[in-house]
């Protein structure tokens, strides 16, 4: 039957490798070319050495690539981890075992047997002799062929397996193994008298126990195989191209390029937003939008309104240049001759003729540009109060029309320049609000921020705003007093303003009953705030029953400090320019005080005989203050020259008719501004001996000119402080010039 089955084996693979479609099961033949050389015999059985070294014979030494910009092939940058780098690392669990993990695992008991179950141990078992009898050896099988025998060898070997640990018994201690065979020979001795009765006897067997071996269980059922891949031959392929044509370009790039080229893009993304939105918002926007068209006529209009600023200030220039001349060159001859004693000229006067009738309501000059101030029309005439007011921005180049104004819908009572961008301009009105106006907009009329008018406003008139330090995140803030009591911090965020209540000002007025008998506290009513210039977080409070308090940020509960200032409503408190602790106050009592920090008495108090609206410290001069009355009179001091009397008295306007409200000095020209109640604005020039220097003393020829002034009020101080006077200050007199 073999040779049969075996021929048609044979016959099968014939007839499958006819099969075109098997051709890998054709038997191979040895195809020999004919120009092949015949080698020796000898010289083949001879054996050849092979070197394994680390060098890859399919590593590509230098690698070329086109470079285009040198028009030429170049080596490409070699790796850094050289021609043979790992692929696949896996951690086996195979240790050595003379390593310190092994040890520890043999010293646990781990894959070797214990010290206690060393060696094999012997154990005797009494049997009957009928049961010696019944084990019968089994019958001797038949035989089986070599491989299936050692089939059932493998079979019987697997089932024994699980078997073994249940056949293995436990390892039987030496002592109890003696203490059975010590039985074992008492029973014997028992059992003679009972085998004598005819009994079987009891035959002794020892069986050998083999001691139980801990064995390491495999946890994770690692089988670890090695396979040699076969390695497929290299084939390169290489090609060649037409370089890409290169062709060289030069252009200038512009600020008006560049500027053009922002434009058109700002202008693609917009479009693609308004893609974006449903037809129903593109269509509703597209009745607001303006056309192309609109829009480069209102580019042109501004061009055209810039060109005639130009022309308009050229033609004011002529016709004002007499003033302008006496601004820049003419100083008053007759203080040569009076020592101590100044003037005042009158240069221009600024109007707006919609605000004829409102009141300036506060004016300061511009950080940035020393031409430019900014007014505030409102009105202070409570009787009969006004329905709209005026912010502008006038400058000394131009008299005669505003460069910058918006009419708002409540008069505006003060403003602040933020003097960080000198654009940004804060404004406080009559109805409670608080808005930002940004003087770049020239097209636009409106606010750019505005308080809630429901919930974050004030219930009462602003009476001063002041930008303070800008917050944690950036952000810039600025702060407003109010008619209600409370001080407010207000942060400049994207799109909105957000406010915090700072402190309310507590009266000194007892609570008083309500309508229902309930207790009311009463609120002071603010009218002015000032910051330290150095200290951020520290500011001074007036109010309208003549308190001064000084507050602070990070304290709010209460006061750090309160003076008894004036009698009436302090309108305005301004500290000086050279010593921060010197600072000015003004009141409805007629009355100008000089205060320092830390006393509760003035160091000078002045009686003007009206109602002061207005006191600041010039720039130029730690000395030198000056303060306008509503008798229309301009006052200026110098505490060097004269420190009971004014160097300077000078009536700006008409008693009768109007009254002179805020007064402000230029910072970096002798000039200072004023306003009145009927919307005029007045620059006056200072006189030579309204703004003198200080020579250096003598033995200090290098000091400069700030340092001069405050050793000059530092000496005036020491003559009016108690204790009068402290070894260490110099003791120069000061010369003026």
């Amino acid at each position: 039957m073999a040779p049969k089955k075996q021929k048609e084996g044979n016959k099968s693979r014939a007839n499958l490798a006819e099969d075109e479609a098997l051709d890998w099961l054709k038997p191979r033949t040895l195809l020999k070319p004919d120009d092949q050389e015949e080698v020796p015999e000898a010289d083949l059985e001879e054996e050849v050495g092979r070197v394994l070294t680390t060098i890859n014979p399919q590593w590509v030494a230098d690698e070329v690539a086109y470079h285009y910009g040198q028009g030429r092939f170049v080596l490409k940058p070699k790796p850094t981890f050289g021609k043979a780098y790992p692929l696949y690392i896996y951690q086996g669990t195979a240790i050595r075992k003379d390593s310190e993990e092994a040890k520890a695992q043999i010293a646990a008991g781990y894959g070797m047997v214990g010290f206690d179950d060393a060696g094999p141990k012997r154990a005797k078992v009494k049997k009957s002799a009928a049961e010696e009898e019944e084990e019968e050896e089994p019958e001797p099988e038949p035989a089986a062929p070599a491989e299936e025998a050692k089939a059932e060898e493998d079979a019987v070997q697997e089932e024994e397996k699980p078997a073994a640990p249940e056949e293995v018994e436990a390892p039987v201690d030496e002592a109890a193994v003696g203490e059975e065979t010590a039985v074992a020979e008492e029973g014997g001795e028992e059992a003679a008298p009972e085998e004598k009765a005819g009994e079987e006897p009891l035959i002794e067997e020892v069986i050998t126990i083999k001691p139980r071996v801990k064995k390491l269980a495999n946890q994770f059922n690692f089988c670890e195989r090695a396979a040699l891949t076969y390695n497929n031959p290299r084939r390169s392929v290489d090609t060649q191209t037409i370089p890409p044509p290169r062709a060289n370009y030069g252009s200038t790039c512009l600020q008006s390029i560049i500027f053009d080229f922002y434009q058109e893009d700002y202008a693609r993304k917009m479009k693609e937003k308004e893609d974006e939105k449903p037809k129903r918002l593109r269509k509703k926007a597209a009745k607001h939008a303006k056309s192309a068209q609109q829009i480069h006529d209102e580019q042109l209009a501004q061009r055209i309104r810039e060109a005639w600023t130009i022309l308009e200030r050229l033609v004011n220039q002529n016709i004002y240049d007499d003033i302008a001349q006496d601004y820049r060159y003419w100083d008053d001859p007759s203080d040569e001759f009076r020592e101590g004693m100044g003037s005042l000229l009158p240069l221009w006067k600024f109007q707006f003729e919609p605000m004829r009738s409102h009141a300036v309501c506060e004016v300061q000059w511009n950080p940035h540009y020393q031409d430019l101030f900014a007014v505030a029309y409102g009105s202070l005439d409570f009787t009969q109060q006004q329905k709209n007011g005026c912010l502008c921005l006038f400058s000394i180049k131009n008299p005669a029309y505003p460069e910058y104004s918006v009419i708002t819908e409540s008069p505006i009572i003060c403003l602040d320049v933020y003097h960080e961008t000198p654009y940004l301009i804060c404004v406080g009105r009559y109805d409670g609000n608080v808005c930002v106006y940004n003087a770049q907009l020239t097209l636009e009329s409106s606010y750019q921020y505005k308080s809630d008018s429901v919930r974050d406003k004030h219930s009462n008139i602003v009476w001063e705003i002041r930008w303070g330090a800008r917050l944690i995140d950036g952000e810039a803030s600025f702060f407003s007093i109010s008619g209600d009591g409370r001080v407010v911090q207000w942060a400049v965020m994207p799109g909105e303003l957000q406010a915090t209540t700072i402190i309310t000002l507590q009266s000194s007025v007892p609570p008083i009953p309500g309508p229902d008998g309930t207790l009311l506290t009463v609120n002071s009513c603010g009218s002015c705030i000032c910051f330290h210039p150095e200290k951020a977080d520290i500011f001074m409070v007036g109010t309208e029953d003549g308190m001064i308090h000084t507050c602070s940020l990070k304290y709010n509960r209460n006061y750090v400090r309160s003076v008894q200032g004036h009698h009436m409503p302090v309108y305005r408190i301004h500290y000086n320019y050279f010593n921060n602790s010197i600072y000015a106050s003004c009141s409805g009592d007629w009355r100008v005080k000089i205060w320092e920090d830390g006393r509760d008495e003035p160091l000078f108090m002045f009686e003007l005989g009206s109602p002061v609206g207005d006191v600041k410290w010039a720039p130029y001069s730690s000395t030198v203050f000056a303060a306008c009355t509503a008798d229309g009179k301009v006052y200026v001091y110098d505490l060097n020259v004269n420190k009971y009397r004014p160097i300077c008295v000078q009536a700006v306007v008409s008693k009768k008719t109007k009254k002179l409200t805020r007064i402000d000095f230029n910072a970096r020209l002798p000039v200072l501004v004023c306003g009145d109640t009927k919307g005029t604005s007045h620059v006056v020039k200072l006189s030579p001996n309204l703004r003198v220097m200080c020579k250096p003393p003598k033995k200090a020829q290098g000091v400069d000119q700030r340092t001069l002034q405050i050793m000059k009020l530092d000496k005036l101080l020491s003559l009016v402080r108690d204790p009068p006077f402290q070894t260490g200050v110099v003791d120069e007199k000061f010369d003026d010039d």
